[in-house]
């Protein structure tokens, strides 16, 4: 009995510092297969400062090129704006790496006595790497997305907590790859898109 009451403490003890120490970092990432060169796929995607293939952004205003340090803000189709800036950019291995340095605000919300900003993305640190590769005849497009949940203290409100920031990184990866996708395969289902998390 003894046993099992000091297992069930430590347990709790356990759950209770891995709480303390707040969110964790999160990992996504959708892959597709599109039945097309992987050339074409990347002639598409490869301008950093043109995201007009996503449906999601309504346009893009880019400085830089594809140039380390360019950056481009996002306007996006249901309002608001996404600044990043391009980290790494690989022409050969038809990859490029980018990172959030700023969003428009929503709403603000009170929550545990403080003002909290809402952005338009639930998200806090998050970096993106899109790349293609070739798959025989045809090729994969994997989209990944590391970040943190919007709320970096513990007790986040619904707005910024992971559920939140998973949901709409999901929605987002899940509408530029869908329209990607259907570029080359104008009939294929959004089920051939796959996600792994891992946080």
């Amino acid at each position: 009995m003894k046993k099992i009451s000091l297992l069930a403490f430590f347990l709790f003890l356990f759950s209770a510092v891995s709480y303390a120490h707040g969110p964790v970092r999160g990992k996504m990432t959708a892959t597709v297969d599109i039945e097309a060169p992987a050339a074409e796929i990347w002639d598409v995607i490869k301008n950093f400062d043109d995201m007009s293939w996503h449906p999601g952004i309504k346009s893009t205003d880019g400085t830089g090129g594809n140039e380390k340090g360019a950056t481009r803000v996002l306007t996006l189709a249901g309002g608001g704006t996404i600044t990043e800036f391009l980290k790494k950019y690989d022409a050969k291995k038809m990859s490029f790496t980018y990172k959030i340095t700023d969003m428009s605000i929503v709403k603000t919300i009170q929550h545990s006595g403080q003002d909290e900003d809402i952005p338009v993305l639930a998200v806090d640190n998050y970096q993106g790497k899109l790349t293609v590769k070739k798959k025989g005849n045809a090729s994969v497009v994997v989209w990944v997305a590391t970040y943190y949940r919007g709320y970096m203290n513990n007790n986040p409100p619904v707005e910024l907590n992971e559920e939140t920031a998973d949901e709409q990184v999901t929605a987002v990866l899940k509408e530029g790859l869908t329209s990607l996708l259907h570029k080359f395969e104008p009939n294929t289902l959004p089920t051939a898109i796959t996600f792994k998390m891992k946080r």
